[in-house]
């Protein structure tokens, strides 16, 4: 009987990747590519340009005639066996045991005693947080098809009041804040990064509407109703929930857009396109209003000053804005600007990575850090400086006109030298190349930081402080009236965009989820009551959480499964 194995070569290269087989199956072998032309082996006759850099070989063993597979002749088909599904899949879990298992043992050995008790140590509670959060997430997302962030909060909900979270060190306390913070910080610079400026300056009129409209009209229903159904809660308080609870979730919305839009729904009238595009901004108008309100609320002085306190904090952001990032289009220096000593002398390495590879990962770690920690430190130095309503927006803004410049940087150059050739030339990886290496960043850190963002948030949510209070019934008042409104707006909104009436109905269901913006600025509100505002503040900051939170809880899980739901059923399929 010949042999049945196959021997796959997988050679990859800086930007492709060339597979060659050689069969072994007991009669002559095959040609290769390249046999043809010149008689020769295209595996022993790399393509120039191209430098291998790791090769596989992979082996598949058929099954026998009779059905059954063959047992392993060879301890290396025995190894292989735990290349399988299962034995991957368990190898997979246990590494992320192991993960979990050396952190802790690492801060036991480094860290107090006291901070690593179970229950009651501040450092464990983190990092509990930290791990049953992540673990939660990804249950959710598996079982469910839900947002993991829901995941999450629940998990910081149940750890709060089983008392197994217990947050007293000052440093530690502290040290939740800054990750609250940052990770606030990395949601604007990605919705910066995120916009487009050619698709802003061509932004139909429906897009625009439905951008604007329902999220003010939602702010300023569920202001007016909190105003009157919450004891003792001011306009400015109110306003602030309200573009609190106006944003919707990009998180929740986009990839379930994206689902559709890959089956063929939603294509034929541009309707995915259309919420997508208009999602970005409703976020940018709620943090930016969001951070103008906070702005005025924990400013000191008397009523005119708290009224100028806003343009000034709208001044101060879009200046340094500006000027930040315009400074970070030209520094760091572009990739292909010579500043390199050893590529004047006409010197290479040889670590199998070209100069040109080693210049773009220099250049996104650079650009990265310098935007991150400009963001980061605009969004906590204005609070300290007495302007908390200018860091948010800074950073918005330096990120966009950043991202921008390196996009018109980089499409001047290649008009400038056409005869550059691209390592890539299909239309997937010109696509893929698209993509602002910047943002592969900071999605990793928004992946790190979600976990603490979204469970923390849940560890505010106390049921023995809930028990005998109207908290939630009123907050699901609040958060009802403004989606009525909301509803409302929209219709009107999008009226006259061509859309026939099921479009319109999809477009109300997707505009109703809310997760990501409500978990990064609710617990920074209450964080900035307990450093710079009264007792009453402090109140209405803990009801301003709480109110976040039941949206959340609310809409994201309705609003996930009304688009996977209704999305087939009221969206024209065109394919």
């Amino acid at each position: 009987m010949s042999n049945n194995r196959e021997n796959i070569c997988i050679n990859k290269y800086d930007s492709k990747i060339s597979i060659y087989g050689s069969f072994d199956t007991g009669g002559p072998r095959p040609r290769e590519m390249g046999d043809e032309n010149n008689g020769g082996s295209s595996a022993a006759q790399p393509q120039p340009g191209l430098q291998s850099l790791k090769q596989y070989n992979v082996r598949v063993d058929h099954a026998t005639d009779n059905g059954r597979g063959r047992r392993p002749s060879h301890p290396s088909s025995l190894l292989a066996r735990f290349d399988d599904r299962w034995p991957a899949t368990a190898a997979d879990a246990i590494a992320v045991l192991l993960s979990v298992a050396v952190a802790w043992c690492l801060l036991c050995v480094n860290v107090t005693p006291a901070l690593m008790a179970v229950p009651g140590g501040s450092v464990a509670s983190i990092f509990m947080l930290y791990a049953v959060g992540l673990a939660a997430g990804h249950a959710v997302d598996v079982v469910g098809g839900l947002p993991p962030l829901l995941g999450m909060m629940v998990a910081g909900i149940a750890l709060q009041n089983l008392g197994l979270y217990t947050v007293t060190a000052e440093w530690c306390v502290q040290l939740v804040a800054i990750m609250r913070e940052a990770a606030l910080s990395v949601i604007l610079i990605k919705g910066g990064l995120e916009m487009n400026a050619t698709q802003l300056r061509r932004l139909s009129g429906a897009v625009t509407r439905l951008a604007l409209l329902p999220c003010i009209a939602e702010a300023v229903a569920a202001a007016v109703a909190a105003h009157y159904i919450l004891h003792d809660f001011s306009w400015e308080w109110g306003l602030m929930l309200g573009f609190v609870l106006s944003a919707v979730s990009p998180a929740v919305l986009v990839p379930n857009l994206l689902k559709l839009k890959h089956m063929g729904y939603g294509e034929k009238n541009g309707v995915n396109t259309l919420v997508i595009a208009a999602s970005s901004l409703d976020d940018i108008v709620s943090i930016s209003a969001f951070g103008v309100l906070s702005g005025i609320v924990f400013s000191t002085g008397n009523l005119t000053s708290k009224i100028v306190q806003g343009p000034e904090d709208v001044c101060i952001g879009t200046a340094l804005g500006l000027v930040w990032g315009f400074l970070l289009i030209f520094v760091p220096p572009a990739p292909w600007a010579n500043v390199s000593y050893a590529v004047r002398k006409g010197q290479r390495k040889n670590d199998g990575r070209n100069d040109e590879e080693q210049a773009d990962q220099s250049l996104t770690a650079k650009r990265a850090f310098l935007l991150g920690a400009g963001g980061f430190l605009a969004v906590t130095g204005s609070q300290l400086c007495g302007y908390p309503g200018a860091g948010p927006l800074a950073c918005i803004i330096s990120s966009f006109v950043a991202g921008t410049g390196w996009k018109w940087r980089e499409e001047k150059q290649n008009c400038d030298r056409p005869t550059t050739v691209s390592s890539h030339d299909d239309e997937d990886d010109s696509a893929h190349n698209k993509v602002n290496p910047v943002e592969t960043v900071f999605e990793y850190i928004w992946f790190g930081l979600q976990p603490v963002l979204f469970a923390s948030i849940g560890t505010e949510v106390k049921f023995e402080l809930l028990k005998g209070s109207d908290i939630v019934i009123a907050g699901l008042l609040v958060l009802i009236c403004g989606l009525i409104v909301r509803l409302i707006v929209t219709s009107c909104a999008v009226w006259g965009a061509g859309l026939n009436i099921k479009e319109v109905i999809f477009i109300n269901i997707a505009w109703l989820p809310k997760a990501t913006v409500q978990a990064a600025l609710a617990p920074v509100a209450l964080d900035m009551a307990r450093m710079m505002g009264t007792d009453e503040d402090k109140e209405s900051a803990s009801r301003l959480l709480t109110i976040a939170v039941i949206s959340i809880l609310v809409t994201a899980p309705l609003g996930a499964f009304g688009i996977q739901w209704f999305g087939p059923r009221l969206l024209s399929y065109s394919r």
